[in-house]
C-alpha cells in the first residue's frame, strides 16, 4: 500500500505545480493536445450526435446572450451559445469524441475528450491566462495517465469503460487547478471524482452509441466534484486505494493484482502512480488519432500508408497480407466482452477493411464520418471490389508479447517478394508542429475559413504569452465573432 494516500500525493502535486516547473516538451505537448481536441471538435460540430448534445444542453442550461469571456458560464465552440460550464464541457466534449479522432493514452483512455473542453470552459469563465491553462492541462493529464497506466485492461475486463472511469480523476484535477482551489480542496476534488466515476462497456459490446457521451458526462461530473470541493464537500482521502475504494471497485482488488495486461507481469505497484511526480511525465506518451476509427486501427492505417509510399506497393500484386497486433487490440473493447461480427459481416473496428482500403488507395480519408452501423464503402465499385478481394487475403494475428500501437504488416507479393513494415509504438506521439501539420487535413471540413484557422493555430503556438484564453474560443466561431 502507498505510504501516503494517493489522492493526497496527487492533489498536492496538482496544487503545487507551476508553469515554470514544466519541461519545454510538456508545454509543447499540452498546446498540441489543445490544438488536436479543438480542431477535431470543429470538424465534427455538424454531426448528428454533437448537434443533439448541444440541443440538450441549450434546452436545460442556456445562459444569456452569445458572448465570449469571463463570468457566469462558458461558450459552446462554433455556435457561441453561452451555457453553464458543465454544459459547455459536455457538448464540446461530445464533438471531440464522436468520430474517434481524439487523443489516446494506452489505447483505452482518451484524456482530451474530458480535460480540454472542461479546461477551456473553466479557464474562459475564470479569466485565466495561457500559462495557467497549460499548467492545469499538464497536471490533469498526469493524474489521469498515472492512475490509468497499469490498470486499463483489467478495468475493461470488469465491464467498465476505462476512459471516463479514469478520465474524471484527471479532469477534476484540471478544473480544481483553474478554479484556484487550495491543496486540501484539490485533494477532495479528486476523492469526490473517484466516487462519481464509472461507465459501462455494454453499449460498445452490443453496438449502442452511449460511448459518444460517456467521457463528456464524466467531464460534467468532474466539474461538479471540483465545485463541491470548493464548497467544503470532501471524500475519503483513501478513496483510490482503500479497501472499499476506486481500485477495488474498478480492478477487483486494491493490491495491484491484474487480470489482464497489455504485456508483462500481472502485477502493478500502486506506489508507482505517484513515483517521480514532476520528473517523469506520462503526458508525453499520449498519442494522436486522425482517422475516423478506434485507436488500435490508427497505426495500422498510418503504417500501411507509409509502406505504399515508400515501396510503391501495387495492391493488385498482393497475394497475402499478415497483420500482427497486440492480442488485446484484437479483443476490443474488453478481453472478456469482445465485440463480435457486426451486421455488415465485418469484425468490430473493420481492421482488415481499413488496411486493405489504405493499400488500395494509398491513404484513408480523415473527414469521413464514423458510423459502426453502416456498411463500409470504397470510392467506387471497382475499388470496392479490389478492397473486398484483399480483405479475403488478410490474416490478423493477436500476439501476447507485442506492445500496443506496434503493428507489423507483411505483404507477400505475387512474385514471391515480401514487403514488411513495423512500428515501435512512438510514431503517433507528435509535438505541436507535427500535430499542426497533420491537422491540415481537417481544414476543408472546418466551419471557419483557412485564414481564421491559421490565426487560431498561431495563437495556440504562442499560448504561454496570452493573458486570457478567450480568443481561442472566439476563433472557433465563423467570422471570429
Amino acid at each position: 500500500m502507498p505510504a501516503r494516500p494517493l489522492a493526497v500525493e496527487l492533489g498536492e502535486f496538482v496544487h503545487g505545480l507551476s508553469f515554470e516547473a514544466l519541461p519545454a516538451a510538456v508545454v509543447d505537448k499540452s498546446k498540441a493536445l489543445i490544438n488536436h481536441a479543438m480542431t477535431v471538435a470543429m470538424a465534427c460540430h455538424g454531426a448528428p450526435r454533437p448537434i443533439a448534445a448541444r440541443e440538450a444542453v441549450i434546452a436545460q442550461e442556456r445562459l444569456g446572450d452569445t458572448r465570449v469571456g469571463a463570468g457566469q458560464g462558458a461558450t459552446l465552440w462554433v455556435t457561441g451559445t453561452r451555457v453553464t460550464r458543465a454544459g459547455a464541457a459536455f457538448a464540446n466534449g461530445v464533438a471531440v469524441a464522436v468520430n474517434n479522432q481524439c487523443d489516446s493514452y494506452h489505447m483505452l483512455t482518451h484524456p482530451g475528450v474530458l480535460i480540454i473542453p472542461a479546461a477551456l470552459a473553466t479557464a474562459e469563465g475564470e479569466g485565466r491566462s495561457g500559462r495557467e491553462l497549460i499548467t492545469a492541462i499538464a497536471a490533469g493529464y498526469e493524474v489521469q495517465c498515472r492512475c490509468a497506466r497499469d490498470f486499463l485492461p483489467s478495468t475493461n475486463a470488469r465491464g467498465f469503460r476505462s476512459s471516463p472511469t479514469y478520465g474524471i480523476l484527471g479532469c477534476a484535477a484540471t478544473v480544481a487547478k483553474l478554479m484556484g482551489l487550495d491543496a486540501h480542496q484539490t485533494i477532495h476534488a479528486i476523492t469526490l471524482a473517484a466516487s462519481f466515476a464509472g461507465s459501462l462497456i455494454e453499449g460498445q459490446r452490443v453496438g449502442a452509441m452511449d460511448a459518444d457521451f460517456a467521457e463528456a458526462q464524466a467531464s460534467r461530473n468532474a466539474i461538479w466534484a471540483a465545485t463541491l470541493a470548493a464548497h467544503s464537500f470532501a471524500g475519503a482521502e483513501t478513496a483510490l486505494e482503500g479497501a472499499g475504494g476506486f481500485y477495488n471497485a474498478f480492478t477487483g482488488n486494491n493490491r495491484g493484482e491484474l487480470s489482464y495486461a497489455f504485456h508483462g507481469p500481472l502485477q502493478a505497484d500502486l506506489q508507482d502512480i505517484v513515483a517521480d511526480l514532476g520528473t517523469r511525465w506520462e503526458v508525453l506518451d499520449v498519442k494522436f488519432k486522425v482517422y475516423p476509427t478506434p485507436g488500435f486501427n490508427q497505426p495500422v492505417i498510418r503504417l500501411a500508408k507509409e509502406m505504399v509510399a515508400r515501396h510503391r506497393i501495387d495492391a493488385n500484386r498482393i497475394a497475402r497480407i499478415t497483420l500482427q497486433m497486440n492480442h488485446l487490440e484484437t479483443l476490443y473493447p474488453s478481453p472478456r466482452f469482445p465485440r463480435g461480427i457486426g451486421k455488415d459481416g465485418h469484425p468490430f473496428g473493420r481492421t482488415a477493411f481499413l488496411l486493405a482500403t489504405t493499400l488500395v488507395d494509398g491513404d484513408y480519408p480523415v473527414l469521413q464520418f464514423y458510423d459502426p452501423h453502416a456498411a463500409p464503402v470504397a470510392a467506387d465499385a471497382e475499388r470496392a471490389a479490389r478492397v473486398a478481394e484483399l480483405v479475403k487475403r488478410t490474416d490478423i494475428v493477436g500476439e501476447v508479447n507485442r506492445d500496443i500501437f506496434c503493428p507489423r504488416i507483411t505483404c507477400e507479393m505475387a512474385d514471391g517478394a515480401r514487403v514488411v513494415g513495423e512500428y515501435d509504438g512512438r510514431e503517433l506521439m507528435w509535438d505541436f508542429e507535427l500535430g499542426a501539420k497533420e491537422l491540415q487535413g481537417f481544414v476543408p471540413g472546418l466551419p471557419v475559413d483557412e485564414a481564421q484557422y491559421g490565426r487560431f493555430v498561431g495563437r495556440l503556438r504562442g499560448l504561454e504569452e496570452a493573458g486570457r484564453v478567450d480568443d481561442l474560443v472566439a476563433w472557433t466561431l465563423p467570422g471570429g465573432r
